[in-house]
Order: C-alpha cells, then structure tokens, then sequence
C-alpha cells in the first residue's frame, strides 16, 4: 500500500487503542518497514521492528545482529524476534538474544510457535538470556500451531508463592474460549502431535493449517505430504526467503500449482513472478539461474510498484456510495479503511446495511473476521 493507506491505518489503530505494532517484512528487507516505524512513532506507540527468524545458509548469527541493528537504528522503540516456524532452538536462542541485550539499547521480544516441540525449551532458555517479552497462548488455545501455554510458562518461571499472576482468573479465561473455539472446528489442522519434519521443511504452523484447508476443498488430502516437500525445494530456489506473510502464501501458492501439476513450475502465479523479480524487496540469497530462465520465459509481466493513493481510493469509494443509493461516507476513516483493506466485503457489507436483514448482515461481520455472539 501506499504511504498515506499505511499512515492512516496506523493514526486510527492507535486512536482505537493499539499500542504494540509488530512491524516486520517477509524478506527483512528494512528498507520495506522504515515508514511504518515512522508513522507509529509519530502517533507516540511502540514500534516493534521484527526479524523473521528462519534457518538457510545465508541466515547466521551475523546476519541477525546486522539486521537487528539496523531496525534499532531506524528507530524502532522495541525488537522482535519472530519465529513462525518454530526454528529457533533454545542454546541457538540463548546465544542470540545474550548477544542482542549486549549489542541494542531497545527491549527485545521473542514469539516461536510449537509445531517442531521447541517452543518451552526455547522460551525458558530466552527467559534465561533475559528477553524482555515472551508470546504464550491461553491454555485452550496453546501449542501445536500456537504457542507455549500462558498459565504453563508462568509455572515455569516463579515459585508457587511468588507469582504474581490470578491463576484462578487465567483458568476462567482458558474456560471461556475452549467453549468458543469449537465454533472455528472447519478451521483446525491435522496436527495431534510434535511433527519434527517441520525442522526440515520449515512450514510455519499457520501456512500448514492453511493449506491444508485448500487441500481439503480440492478434496486432494493426500497430496499433504508432497505439498510439504515441495515447499523447501522452491525455497531454496528462491533464494531462501523467509515463510512468512506474504512470502509463505506466494511461496504456498506455487508449490500447490507445482504438486497438483505433476511439474516443477509449468503454471508461474504472477505473485510468484514478482518475487522473483525483486517486487517485494531484496531477496537474501541467490535465485536459481534455472528459475529466472522459466520466468524470463512465462511472459508474465511483474506489477508496478506504484501504488493507489489514499485520495484515489476516497474518490473511488464516494462514486460507489453514489451509485448505489448510499451517503456518501468515504470521509469517514473507518469506512474509508474498511474500503480500502476489504473491498469486496466491504461493498457487501454497506449494501446489506440498507436490508433489515440483521442475520445477513452479521454474516457479513464474520467475514471481517469478527466473532458474533
């Protein structure tokens, strides 16, 4: 998005309430997240600049502490370590974040996810290296493709008579959203233990769950297991980008084209195509010569970086309200963000407003993502 899109986001964000803005680029490019800081710095929030921990033969301790500086000196007010993948291990993290609290003057936050079964040992050892801040996950929602329990890792940490936390108000809200989380059972991977393949393959727990939701629509289940090989091989192909948002779905995406085509990169998504062409910032390795052949090759175009400004999306929003009848509310921040963020939703949305039809219309809310009771 542009400038003035993200500026806007991040003034109403903090109008809202938001505090913490985990601020982080799939590719780690800091040159991609320098404004983002600079607009929630200027709203007076923490501007968590965040490295996306991954392993590969460019990604080293080096190669963490010189971005990790690099965030602190673009003058982010706290450092996130972010292991999607559940990569990061506890003597590896314990080495890292020594280093870190040495090297920068901001807190540093860890968040690992416990697909691989590393997550508590990794969170202690942080504790132990004196990291700042730590992510858990209520009870009822933890591990797996989550994190380590909130109400386990505080067991860990304090003696029975030092804690300072209401275990019996933490266990009132575990209770509450194991009652809730039935309501998302569609949503659910099939994970039912550790799976150490993910040390190999490196699928974070929130790229796993998604596409195995796509398989399961396309009624092709058993294609998992070479979706998941396939994932690696194209990373490395790509110059080891980290999964993570974007770089996981583009990267997800042609490995799903590559399995269900039998064939290594016959159907190139333009996604797939801009990644390779630097669109979405420096890739951190080196990109398979064979690769950039297929996409010189595909005759797909890479998509301008110019980006529409906040007045465009204004003007285009006020001409739908026009020509549907509606008060023309593109003036209004958060409808003009609604817009902007979720078009498609968004349209459905205000037209389904106009309908006394409130079950339609709280559809339309849970497809924002909002839990209706």
């Amino acid at each position: 998005f542009d400038d003035s899109v993200i500026s806007l986001f991040i003034k109403n964000a903090a109008k809202e309430g938001i505090h913490i803005y985990r601020i982080f680029d799939a590719l780690n490019d800091v040159n991609n997240i320098k404004s983002s800081i600079e607009f929630v710095n200027r709203e007076g929030k923490n501007s968590q600049g965040t490295i996306c921990y991954t392993t590969s033969p460019v990604h080293n301790e080096q190669y963490w502490l010189d971005v990790s500086k690099k965030i602190e000196d673009l003058g982010a007010t706290s450092l996130a370590i972010k292991d999607m993948a559940g990569l990061l291990r506890p003597n590896t993290a314990y080495e890292l974040i020594k280093k870190l609290k040495k090297n920068l003057k901001i807190p540093v936050y860890l968040h690992t996810h416990s697909t691989t079964g590393l997550a508590d040992a990794t969170n202690f050892k942080a504790y132990e290296a004196g990291v700042d801040n730590i992510d858990t996950s209520i009870s009822s929602f933890s591990n797996l493709y989550a994190h380590t329990a909130t109400e386990s890792f505080i067991s860990m940490i304090y003696k029975e008579d030092e804690n300072p936390f209401d275990m019996k108000l933490l266990t009132q809200i575990s209770e509450y959203f194991h009652k809730i989380r039935p309501k998302y059972s569609a949503y659910e991977g099939s994970m039912r233990g550790v799976d150490i393949n993910m040390l190999i393959n490196q699928v974070p727990g929130g790229m796993l769950s998604i596409l195995e939701k796509q398989l399961t629509d396309l009624n092709k289940q058993d294609k998992l297991k070479d979706l998941i090989d396939e994932i690696p091989r194209i990373r490395k192909d790509v110059g080891y980008v980290p999964l993570v948002t974007p770089s996981s779905q583009i990267v997800g995406a042609q490995a799903l084209m590559n399995v269900l085509d039998e064939s290594r990169y016959k159907t190139l998504t333009k996604e797939f195509v801009d990644l390779v062409n630097g669109r979405y910032g420096e890739i951190p390795g080196t990109i398979a010569s064979s690769l950039l052949k297929k996409v010189d090759k595909s005759g797909i175009t890479s998509t301008d970086n110019k980006f529409k400004s906040i007045e465009s999306y204004k003007d285009d929003f006020s001409n739908f309200c026009h020509d549907n009848g509606l008060a023309d509310i593109s003036k209004n921040e958060t409808d003009l963000l609604n817009y902007i963020l979720f078009t498609k939703e968004a349209k459905d949305f205000y037209l389904a407003s106009q309908s006394s039809n409130l079950n339609e219309v709280i559809g339309l809310q849970e497809g924002f993502g909002l839990y209706v009771e």
